[in-house]
């Protein structure tokens, strides 16, 4: 067995929490996507990931954690994104007709019910965007068809990112949102501005270029700041090599200038919260003789005693 199999292999992220100045952040596990990784990025090569298998699984496949990201202030409560959702498949094969790998959901729930909350506690669901790993608890099915999993909670995306996917021309395709969440969606949707405030300390960073209206969240409370990545970083290895761009961008020219934005924050100390991210979704950028990399908070040497996460030996991870 490889070194890599018995124990340097990257997981999906377990349950976590970090506490910003007054403003509480918990990370909320659903499950996880395996994937080859040289085909999802422009810029990537097989030698890049085999000198990089700290992001990898032990059949060589990029691990990214699934889940929504739980903040808490002043009383409010809201969850950005909501995950894959209560199944798990084999990914579509690629044109050449390869595995593309897999993806498990369904732990979103009874993770939340692990920090004392259920889906009426939730006032805000707040979306960075539309695909189907980010909405996947949107709706749950029940004898009279489907409904708002968060049933009082209000729900909010920037207007460019509902014009892109409720446009009739479209279509779906897999990893799309369905027609059917769309249309629940459509009922109980508002509006995410740039630099608006949903919380004391949580306000919305608009980064287009992965879709048209992604938005990314500024957590800022006392001397501390945190930027809640969303898909415009997938992977602790893009803080490495900024010229990683992923392939599915819609546009890749905002998805550059938007990753550079974001590269510049976390460069002036902004702890980057990433729930894509394998092991750990927290971290902060340091830079040594090797260049920039993301140093997760489980690390030796943790910056900021008080900064430390603290991680649920209780929740459950997709495996």
């Amino acid at each position: 067995m490889s070194e890599q199999a018995i124990g340097l292999a990257a997981r999906p992220a377990s349950a976590s929490e970090l506490t910003v100045g007054e403003v509480r952040l918990a990370f909320v596990p659903d499950g996880s996507i395996c994937l080859p990784p040289v085909p999802l990025y422009d810029g990537g090569t097989r030698e890049l990931f085999a000198a990089n298998r700290q992001v990898l699984d032990a059949d060589g496949l990029l691990v990214m954690s699934l889940g929504s990201l739980l903040i808490e202030s002043h009383g409010t409560r809201i969850l950005v994104d909501l995950g894959w959702g209560p199944s798990s498949q084999d990914i579509p094969p690629g044109p050449e007709g390869e595995p593309r790998g897999r993806i498990t959901g369904g732990l979103l729930l009874s993770n939340l019910a692990r920090l004392g909350l259920g889906p009426a506690d939730i006032d805000l669901v707040v979306f960075s965007h539309l695909h189907a790993d980010h909405v996947g608890w949107l709706a749950t099915d029940t004898p009279g068809g489907p409904r708002l999993t968060f049933p009082r909670a209000e729900h909010r995306l920037a207007e460019a990112e509902w014009r892109y996917w409720s446009d009739p021309g479209r279509g779906y395709r897999w990893g799309w949102p369905t027609p059917a969440q769309l249309e629940l969606l459509g009922t109980r949707r508002s509006v995410l501005e740039d630099g608006a405030v949903l919380a004391p300390g949580v306000s919305v960073r608009l980064t287009p270029g992965h879709t048209p209206g992604h938005a990314s969240f500024v957590i800022a409370s006392g001397p501390e700041r945190a930027i809640v990545l969303g898909d415009t970083i997938h992977c602790p290895l893009e803080i490495s090599h900024p010229e990683l761009a992923l392939r599915s961008d819609v546009d890749p020219v905002a998805g550059r200038a938007s990753r550079a934005l974001l590269q510049r924050e976390l460069d002036d100390g902004a702890i980057a919260v990433g729930c894509h991210f394998p092991d750990h979704v927290f971290g902060r950028v340091v830079r040594d003789d090797s260049g920039r990399r993301l140093h997760d908070f489980s690390s030796r040497g943790r910056p900021r005693a008080a900064m430390r996460p603290r991680h649920s030996g209780e929740s459950e991870t997709a495996r």
